[in-house]
């Protein structure tokens, strides 16, 4: 819903930047007022801009939403893996399953703090596009919370939040691609050992938070992965189910690092033959991986050129022509004027993000057909 939203948003506005429909009453301020009569300066609003603003406002609720969300889940969740950490430490356990849940612990906490600095970020967006609606309500003609200042502290505010999230974009790209060919590589392996890591050379060592997770088909997600409320319910629960989580990693791990003696147990065999049958699955999830790696590269390239265009209406703001001339922040206008530089800028920012929910709508029939096509086998 919310990429929707932001193609019909950002679509929008470039059909108002454009001036496209000239004659429609997409441009037209008296179809606002046909039902009640706004006074100065918000009797100026066209219908196109009423729309904008509609979606500006869904931006400002629920993106505001999303990080305040993420903020809290992230404070929860580390939270709860300072408490199950501590726990852990009083453990002198050190084999694999208990390295298995120290890592998955440790990765987890990080996880809630990069969710909390997100969540912040994503924040301060969302109420920024508050400025914005009020922006394509002809509000900030006035003095009213704050005027033309108040929204380019807004769009500040904006671009500051999106440095961090294009640096992850990139950061998320690169992890996702090395991810991939990870899971390629430990499918095949799989497929040759059958599931016993005995028989492979240094296969106890093979055997980590991340490859466990590769051994269990349809994945590994302890309850600790999940989003925790902010107050404990139950500290005394989490700490049984912390043991009984433990318990069956041990147990799959034996299973899988079983020696030849106990072949013909029927557990051993139950859970070598899942951790076979879960290359396949592996082999498709390392293809839709490799694919969200390379569209987390393209997100970067379509909100950094959005970031760029959008900061040169802040930059032609503060500094004047004379000002910028010869400077190396006059550099960044590419040799236009203040007003060119405001126009193309603001255009390609709302053109690139009007291109890329295209993209994220678009994600799931793209990687259909990438799909790898089954070769047919002729019959005799």
């Amino acid at each position: 819903m919310d990429a929707l939203v932001q193609l019909v948003r950002n679509g929008l506005c470039c059909i108002k930047d454009l001036k496209l429909f000239p004659d429609t009453l997409l441009h037209d301020p008296s179809h606002t007022t046909l039902y009640y009569n706004l006074p100065e300066p918000l009797n100026k609003t066209t219908p196109l801009e009423f729309l904008i603003s509609a979606c500006q406002f869904y931006a400002f609720l629920f993106v505001s939403l999303s990080g305040y969300r993420l903020i809290a889940g992230g404070l929860g969740k580390l939270r709860r893996m300072t408490r199950l950490l501590e726990i852990r430490q009083k453990s002198k356990g050190d084999g694999v399953a208990d390295k298995i849940v120290n890592d998955s612990l440790a990765q987890e906490g990080s996880a809630a703090i990069r969710s909390i600095w997100v969540g912040a970020n994503v924040f301060g967006i969302g109420v920024s596009f508050f400025w914005l609606f009020a922006n394509s309500w002809h509000v900030t003609d006035t003095d009213w919370i704050g005027g033309l200042q108040g929204l380019i502290h807004a769009l500040t505010i904006m671009e500051v939040g999106m440095l961090p999230l294009l640096y992850y974009m990139i950061k998320d790209g690169a992890s996702k691609i090395g991810k991939s060919a990870r899971m390629e590589a430990f499918a095949d392996g799989l497929v040759a050992c059958k599931g016993d890591f005995a028989s492979t050379v240094g296969g106890k060592d093979l055997l980590n938070v991340e490859s466990y997770g590769w051994t269990q088909k349809g994945g590994w997600s302890p309850f600790w992965a999940e989003s925790a409320p902010l107050s404990p319910d139950n500290m005394v629960a989490e700490e049984k189910m912390l043991t009984k989580e433990l318990e069956k990693i041990e147990a799959t791990v034996s299973a899988l690092l079983a020696d030849a003696k106990k072949k013909n147990d029927t557990n051993v065999e139950a859970v070598q033959k899942a951790a076979e049958d879960a290359a396949g699955d592996l082999l498709e999830d390392a293809r839709k991986e490799r694919f969200e790696g390379f569209m987390e590269y393209l997100y970067f390239v379509f909100n950094f050129i959005a970031f760029y265009g959008y900061l040169l209406g802040i930059v032609v703001y503060y500094f004047d022509e004379a000002t910028l001339k010869g400077t190396y922040t006059g550099s960044l206008k590419l040799g236009m004027s203040n007003s060119d530089s405001d126009w193309y800028g603001n255009f390609a920012g709302d053109f690139m993000w009007t291109v890329e929910p295209v993209f994220i709508l678009g994600s799931p029939t793209m990687l259909s057909w990438l799909k790898p096509k089954k070769k047919k086998v002729k019959a005799d």
